[in-house]
């Protein structure tokens, strides 16, 4: 069904918009492909890609244009990483994860993945840094992350929770920094 915001603009108008859009929000996009591919060149490629699929999307739907973008950014780097994504799967589903049950990421989780994303990048592997943006960022389910991946429920529990203690670890450290810090000022 079309809407009458989709017969009212003119396909320019349309194009401008959702280039409008993300021109803003560029920074965040080359952050989430860089975080995921942990590799600057191949994360712009898959920026461009995101943008390339982006420009396709009809009128009308601009409140969602952003969550949009990321995922069509996840996408285009599972495409880029599936291969390495499966091998890794295949480990995780082995050690697995026996406590289970971990959430999406408060804010205060966020900040730290944001502020200590390089730290992340080198410490994590490439599955658990998509497990860690599509469940803990995106708040996708289990179910729905391990199809978006095309790996099994077990082997992504594995990786979240693998992830979330890396995390964890680095949020201590992070702590741990600026109480040293205070204590010299002290």
């Amino acid at each position: 069904m079309i809407s009458a915001a989709n017969t009212s603009l003119p396909e320019s108008a349309v194009h401008e918009s959702v280039g409008g859009v993300l021109i803003q929000h560029r920074e965040e996009l080359e952050w989430l492909a860089n975080f995921l591919l942990g590799d600057e060149k191949i994360a712009e490629a898959c920026v461009v890609d995101a943008c390339a699929l982006a420009e396709s999307v009809s009128p009308g739907v601009q409140d969602w244009l952003l969550k949009w973008a990321c995922l069509t950014m996840i996408q285009s780097a599972v495409q880029m990483q599936q291969r390495r994504i499966t091998q890794l799967a295949a480990a995780y589903k082995q050690r697995g994860c026996i406590h289970g049950g971990h959430t999406a990421l408060s804010s205060d989780w966020r900040d730290v993945l944001v502020e200590e994303s390089s730290v992340l990048i080198a410490r994590l592997d490439v599955l658990s840094r998509f497990v860690l943006v599509i469940c803990g960022l995106q708040k996708r389910s289990t179910q729905q992350a391990a199809a978006m991946l095309g790996i099994d429920r077990i082997s992504l529990e594995g990786a979240y929770c693998a992830a979330i203690k890396s995390l964890e670890v680095i949020g201590c450290e992070q702590f741990q920094r600026q109480n040293k810090s205070a204590a010299v000022y002290n």
